[in-house]
């Protein structure tokens, strides 16, 4: 994550001091073995904000739990007061195993110089660490790892919105993993109930959200539901698909202006690989207008699930000789109009298809598909060097000839192959046809290796990263 970046990551565009896990010791270490009423305050986890959370036990049930206290400057802000109270009955309204549970909400001892104590709230403690984590290694999640992520995301907004609550902070310090891997949504300290103002939280010209996660009617100020978690959620996942925010800029009110005017980047471009449905549903999720999002957690999550990869498994060789065979017998049809324009037309037409679906004809009809080792789309120019590739067998033999015979040799052997001649034309398809064949077997340790490789992958598939797998479903 950039350096703007964790500058922006706020919880309010006009807070000061960002969520982080390092903070001064001391500042941390306040409460370090302080008793809260049946709570017992162990050792600090992070620090934000809103307070600094630490992890604790409860003495009455001995149980670990987080425990997040108010911190001492604000104890006397009835605002912020109130905003700390909101956040633990917004998530204690919530029974959904993606949502981090509160357990109870009480005052702290008195502190120096005080009457009274400040405001610190017991909830589930989440040990797998934030999504942020992600982040601040400077990795990315995997595409299917993400998608599996979303869903668990989106169900428990879904929870939220059913409850009459809006998160409006959903980004990746807010999703926590517990030791299975499975999200928690925490920190509803921003969240509002659905249908009501929040005068007090917004006055002032304060805009409530994180600005690289924030959606568009969110920065304008305008009345929100649920589709601007999901503009988050969107925003979020880029993040964390691509290392690098939806927009990004020098100031918070830099990156609000590109959220309300800039389309978002393709993220299929930034990450290579990304599954086109994936693509398709975070597109939609970043849309500038709350309409053209999804009406619907419950439709998010369809979408989300159709988006999972096909059950596939590498193609044999014999289903793949007869993809071939079939794609033979289309170009013979071809070529015995068109000639050798027809040949030329023919591999356009394998290149193409290859790199734009995946799929020939042959290979349609078969469930096959031709894709990258990672699972990708191929693209032109990989398409364009497996046909070439896969040639080998017609430009090997060229190559011999120019090499033993010279320039003539080879436009007399050109000459000879008359695709009007019937006998002719059936040696050039015969020819593509053993060449073919030959491929699927002929692998660098030898010939006989294809039937053992588990990969059943041929020459041209290994030279150029590609593979060929069946459908299952």
């Amino acid at each position: 994550m950039s350096n703007e970046a964790d500058a922006f990551d706020t919880t309010v565009l006009s807070d000061s001091g960002p969520r982080t896990r390092e903070s001064a010791p001391g500042a941390l270490g306040r409460w370090v073995g302080a008793r809260f009423d049946h709570y017992e305050v162990l050792e600090p986890l992070a620090r934000g904000g809103m307070g600094a959370v630490y992890v604790g036990v409860d003495r009455s049930l001995e149980r670990r739990v987080a425990i997040k206290v108010l911190p001492d400057e604000l104890a006397d802000n009835a605002e912020l007061q109130e905003r700390f109270i909101r956040e633990a009955r917004a998530q204690a309204r919530l029974n959904s195993p993606h949502v981090a549970h509160i357990y109870y909400i009480g005052h702290t001892p008195p502190l120096p110089n005080r009457e009274h104590g400040s405001l610190f709230f017991a909830m589930e403690l989440v040990e797998g660490g934030a999504l942020e984590r992600v982040l601040d290694e400077g990795t990315v999640l995997e595409p299917e790892r993400a998608r599996v992520l979303m869903i668990q995301v989106a169900r428990g907004l879904r929870d939220a919105q059913r409850a009459g609550i809006v998160h409006r902070d959903i980004k990746p310090s807010n999703l926590l993993l517990d030791r299975n891997g499975e999200v928690k949504i925490a920190d509803f300290g921003v969240a509002k109930p659905l249908g009501r103002g929040d005068v007090k939280i917004t006055q002032d010209g304060a805009v409530v959200g994180s600005p690289l996660y924030m959606a568009p009617e969110q920065a304008r100020g305008d009345d929100l539901d649920h589709r601007a978690d999901m503009y988050s959620l969107g925003c979020t996942f880029f993040h964390l698909l691509a290392g690098e925010p939806v927009f990004d800029g020098k100031t918070p009110l830099a990156v609000v202006s590109r959220h309300l005017t800039e389309e978002p980047p393709v993220i299929g471009e930034r990450v290579p690989g990304l599954p086109p449905r994936l693509g398709k549903v975070l597109a939609r999720l970043l849309s500038k207008a709350p309409d053209a999002r999804y009406a619907t957690y419950d439709a998010l999550i369809a979408d989300l699930e159709a988006a999972a990869p096909r059950a596939v498994r590498p193609a044999g060789f014999w289903v793949r000789g007869a993809a071939v065979a079939l794609d033979v017998a289309l170009a013979g049809v071809v070529i015995s109009f068109l000639g050798g324009a027809g040949l030329l037309l023919h591999l356009a037409y394998v290149t193409w298809a290859h790199a734009r679906w995946g799929q020939t004809a042959g290979k349609y009809l078969l469930r096959l598909r031709v894709r990258r080792a990672d699972g990708g789309r191929l693209g032109l120019g990989r398409s364009l060097a497996r046909t070439v590739t896969s040639l080998w067998f017609p430009f090997l033999t060229g190559l011999v000839i120019l090499l033993t015979q010279g320039g003539g040799g080879l436009s007399v052997a050109i000459e000879q192959i008359q695709l009007t001649n019937v006998d002719a034309f059936q040696a050039l398809v015969l020819a593509v046809a053993v060449s073919n064949i030959l491929l699927s077997l002929l692998f660098a340790a030898g010939l006989a290796l294809a039937a053992f490789h588990p990969g059943k992958r041929a020459m041209h598939d290994l030279v150029v990263g590609s593979e060929v797998v069946y459908r299952l479903d």
